[in-house]
Protein backbone atom coordinates (compact mmCIF):
# COMPACT_ATOMS: atom_id res chain seq x y z
CA UNK A 1 0.00 0.00 0.00
CA UNK A 2 1.17 3.54 -0.98
CA UNK A 3 1.99 6.00 1.28
CA UNK A 4 -0.86 8.57 -0.37
CA UNK A 5 -3.34 5.71 -0.08
CA UNK A 6 -2.19 5.21 3.62
CA UNK A 7 -3.15 9.09 4.42
CA UNK A 8 -6.46 8.98 2.08
CA UNK A 9 -8.25 6.07 4.20
CA UNK A 10 -6.58 8.43 7.61
CA UNK A 11 -8.37 11.44 6.01
CA UNK A 12 -11.26 9.56 4.76
CA UNK A 13 -11.63 7.67 8.33
CA UNK A 14 -11.19 11.28 10.38
CA UNK A 15 -13.99 12.83 8.26
CA UNK A 16 -16.75 9.89 8.98
CA UNK A 17 -15.59 10.34 12.37
CA UNK A 18 -16.59 14.21 12.28
CA UNK A 19 -19.49 13.62 10.80
CA UNK A 20 -20.95 11.35 12.95
CA UNK A 21 -20.34 14.03 15.90
CA UNK A 22 -21.70 16.54 14.62
CA UNK A 23 -24.30 15.26 12.04
CA UNK A 24 -27.82 15.47 13.72
CA UNK A 25 -30.26 16.56 11.02
CA UNK A 26 -34.04 14.57 11.43
CA UNK A 27 -35.10 15.34 7.63
CA UNK A 28 -37.59 17.76 8.98
CA UNK A 29 -38.06 21.65 7.65
CA UNK A 30 -35.95 23.11 10.42
CA UNK A 31 -33.16 25.77 9.04
CA UNK A 32 -29.64 23.38 8.88
CA UNK A 33 -26.19 23.99 8.32
CA UNK A 34 -24.65 21.82 5.33
CA UNK A 35 -20.96 20.96 6.65
CA UNK A 36 -18.36 19.70 4.29
CA UNK A 37 -15.22 18.09 5.70
CA UNK A 38 -12.27 18.91 2.73
CA UNK A 39 -8.66 17.65 2.41
CA UNK A 40 -7.52 21.02 1.89
CA UNK A 41 -4.24 19.32 -0.16
CA UNK A 42 -6.26 17.96 -2.75
CA UNK A 43 -9.39 20.04 -2.33
CA UNK A 44 -11.69 16.77 -2.38
CA UNK A 45 -14.71 16.84 -0.21
CA UNK A 46 -14.26 13.51 2.10
CA UNK A 47 -17.96 14.10 3.85
CA UNK A 48 -20.86 16.07 4.01
CA UNK A 49 -23.66 16.17 6.76
CA UNK A 50 -26.13 18.16 8.10
CA UNK A 51 -26.61 20.03 11.26
CA UNK A 52 -30.13 21.15 12.61
CA UNK A 53 -29.88 25.07 13.31
CA UNK A 54 -32.24 25.91 16.39
CA UNK A 55 -32.62 29.07 18.06
CA UNK A 56 -32.86 28.24 21.52
CA UNK A 57 -29.90 25.72 21.49
CA UNK A 58 -27.23 27.36 19.53
CA UNK A 59 -24.43 24.94 17.70
CA UNK A 60 -21.62 25.24 20.28
CA UNK A 61 -19.29 21.84 18.84
CA UNK A 62 -18.85 24.22 15.69
CA UNK A 63 -16.19 26.38 15.58
CA UNK A 64 -14.85 28.68 12.72
CA UNK A 65 -11.70 27.86 11.17
CA UNK A 66 -9.37 30.78 9.60
CA UNK A 67 -8.72 29.71 6.04
CA UNK A 68 -5.48 27.39 4.96
CA UNK A 69 -2.95 29.31 3.21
Amino acid sequence: MTADLTLLRAAQAAADRIVAQVGDWDGGESPRLLVAVIDPETSTRLATTFVTVKADRPVRHLQPVREAS
